[in-house]
């Protein structure tokens, strides 16, 4: 169950987990509606990320769907392995070659946890990062003057 393209100049591999969810509501359970697939690139095999797609096989879904899927995973990452607590779309775009737009749309759609900070930075750029980063990153103080600001 695992199906080989390329994205951003990358061959990649894309394994299904075998692994499934759905939401639903009311008596009856929901049928499974996303499935775990694990992407791998296959030059460098430590790049690897997790995300979601529609079906259980990889090879059963269009190949723009893994990659978006893919992207997702890849603007997430660039948040989460910087060094930087906060990151600008710009910069997100530049480190993973996705286009500035997309990055956008990821980062207002995604299901993670993305948060906005309280004021640009001194280019004027919007600036995010994700709970569990800004969590991991920064003191219980800052995050109080952070909340603060925000208020």
């Amino acid at each position: 169950m695992s199906t080989r393209f390329q994205h951003l100049n990358t061959n990649w591999e894309a394994t299904g987990t075998g692994t499934g969810h759905g939401v639903g509501v009311g008596p009856t359970l929901p049928a499974v509606n996303r499935w775990g697939v694990t992407f791998k690139a296959v030059e460098d095999p430590s790049r690897q990320y997790r995300g979601t797609i529609s079906a259980e096989d990889p090879g059963a879904v269009p190949e723009d769907e893994l990659k978006d899927a893919l992207e997702e995973q890849l603007v997430i990452a660039a948040i989460e392995m910087s060094k930087y607590i906060w990151r600008p779309a710009e910069a997100i775009s530049r480190d993973t070659g996705i286009a500035l737009d997309k990055v956008r749309r990821i980062l207002e759609t995604t299901s993670v946890d993305v948060i906005v900070a309280p004021q640009p930075n001194k280019q004027g750029l919007t600036l995010y990062s994700t709970r569990e980063h800004y969590q991991k990153n920064t003191s219980f103080v800052r995050r109080y003057i952070d909340t603060i600001e925000s208020s």
